[in-house]
């Protein structure tokens, strides 16, 4: 009976467009909603500062664990994470008397985070429910209450958003993004804050239309109606850090990508989203192209994202000696990069190799037809003799 009642209580949650596999505690569904306000705020959190650690957990999917530890570990936490290539996101404390930290993580990596408790002393791997159930009740409602409180847009990303848009009455958000250089968790709050504010209309295939002439729109963003919509002394203080930051982020990615292309010690290479595979604070992993089963790990400093986040623009150091590992992380062997790039990036390289196979595969068919031919001729020798 205890395993049906088990059963009963494993659900799977859809959030983020992804769907999570939960234990309900006593709580039942309060204990749902309330986790899911604990997500929202990790996520708001990390887009503050560039991160998606807790947004890859999400669409992993399955079971996700927690692991606890005494809150002075924090640090040694994260190095040893990162060391063993775990991807992890820190979750709020809703209870700092115990003086224990958590942080969120997926089941698959569960041997490597045992690994860290050989080395972290009273700490345990917990269930999200029991994370729950160790909160603050009055901690857990501030949180709550937090998420509940919609995100201001940045005024100054809003501004830029504002004059790309009004060089069209209609345009798609993807283009915009895309001239941008933004995210799509960058771009969508400003579009919908847009909308709220009536400035905007929202249309089917990702498309907005301004509700006002482009003219209209370019007055208003030079009016002091437009400071009015964040609150005059919140756009000042936000407006002078934030779009400079901005500035100064992409000034430093468009110099990466020169130094790269124009360094002829670095081949420079990109890759497509769907190769990543896992990411922690300072390092992403990615499988190699037309490699069933070999991984390398980049540096983020090292990496810029283009084409709509769609794509990783990267560099391979000729001389470097990169280690090729599997899905666990299981070193295989050591490479250069510039054979590296030549086997697997170099795009010459690649129809070379793609036209060797295609003639492997040609000369294969023939063979097989010429095999098939001389069985049927066989056959009918055969026949004519018994006959």
């Amino acid at each position: 009976m205890s395993e049906i009642q088990d059963a009963a209580q494993i659900i799977k949650v859809s959030f983020e467009g992804a769907e999570i596999i939960l234990k309900m505690g006593n709580t039942g569904w309060q204990f749902v909603k309330d986790i899911c306000a604990v997500f929202k705020k990790v996520l708001d959190q990390e887009k503050l500062s560039g991160k998606t650690s807790v947004q890859k957990l999400l669409k992993m999917g399955g079971d996700l664990q927690v692991f606890r530890f005494e809150t002075k570990d924090l640090e040694r936490v994260k190095a040893l994470a990162n060391k063993y290539g775990i991807l992890y996101s820190i979750l709020p404390d809703l209870n700092e008397k115990d003086g224990m930290s958590e942080i969120l993580f997926h089941s698959q990596a569960a041997p490597r985070i045992q690994s860290m408790m050989a080395k972290i002393e009273h700490s345990n791997i917990g269930t999200l429910d029991e994370y729950y159930e160790n909160a603050e009740p009055d901690k857990v409602e501030q949180l709550v209450e937090e998420v509940k409180k919609p995100a201001l847009p940045e005024p100054k990303e809003c501004e830029l958003v504002a004059r790309e848009l009004a060089k069209n009455q209609v345009e798609k958000i993807s283009n915009v993004r895309s001239r941008l250089n933004m995210t799509w968790l960058q771009i969508w709050p400003i579009i919908c804050y847009m909308e709220e504010q009536g400035i905007l209309e929202k249309g089917k295939e990702g498309t907005v239309t301004l509700t006002r002439t482009p003219e209209q729109v370019e007055e208003l963003v030079d009016s002091q109606q437009w400071k009015q919509l964040f609150g005059e002394e919140e756009a000042k203080r936000r407006s002078t850090g934030s779009s400079q930051e901005t500035e100064e982020k992409m000034q430093v990615i468009r110099r990466i990508q020169k130094e790269k292309r124009n360094n002829p010690g670095v081949n420079a290479i990109t890759i497509d989203q769907k190769l990543v595979y896992e990411e922690t604070e300072h390092h992403i992993k990615t499988r190699i192209p037309y490699r069933k089963n070999e991984f390398i790990w980049l540096d983020k400093s090292e990496i810029s994202w283009i084409n709509d986040h769609k794509t990783i623009f990267a560099g391979l150091e000729k001389k470097k000696e990169y280690a090729i590992l599997d899905l666990e992380d299981r070193f295989l062997r050591k490479t250069s990069g510039e054979d590296l790039y030549r086997e697997s990036y170099d795009p010459v390289h690649r129809e070379r190799a793609r036209q060797e196979q295609e003639k492997i595969r040609r000369r294969r068919e023939q063979n097989y037809r010429k095999a098939q031919q001389n069985l049927e001729a066989g056959r009918r020798t055969i026949q004519g003799q018994r006959r």
